[in-house]
């Protein structure tokens, strides 16, 4: 069993078919404005990445200062070490003002065992 539809006059108006004049037309329009969010897109993203670089490059250079301004700080805690443990200072130390001087003092040479000398002091 086949079928047909038959158009009327009035059918065929409503069809109505583009020129090659208006889809070209549509076509370039189209080409622009994808090549336009393109470029914005580009544009956007090559913002971001400059705004990442130059936001880098800040926290480095507050590194750096951070870094020599320790460096300083250290030189300076180095010194005042020093100079706590210097002998003018030892000498001054009250709590080696208050040691006195051996009467007797026993000296050990090097190349003979403690426990020897230690027993003929016993004897």
């Amino acid at each position: 069993m086949s079928t047909f539809f038959v158009e009327s006059p009035a059918d065929r108006r409503k069809i109505t078919k583009k020129t090659l004049s208006q889809r070209v037309e549509v076509g370039i329009t189209a080409v622009l404005f994808v090549m336009l969010v393109v470029i914005c897109l580009l544009s956007l993203l090559f913002l971001s990445h400059t705004n990442r670089v130059a936001t880098k490059g800040h926290r480095i250079v507050a590194l750096r200062n951070e870094r020599n301004n320790l460096l300083i700080e250290n030189e300076i805690l180095g010194m005042q070490i020093a100079d706590l443990q210097s002998l003018r200072n030892l000498e001054n130390d009250p709590q080696i003002l208050k040691m006195i001087n051996a009467e007797k003092p026993k000296f050990i040479r090097g190349d003979t065992a403690v426990a020897q000398i230690l027993q003929n002091d016993l004897n």
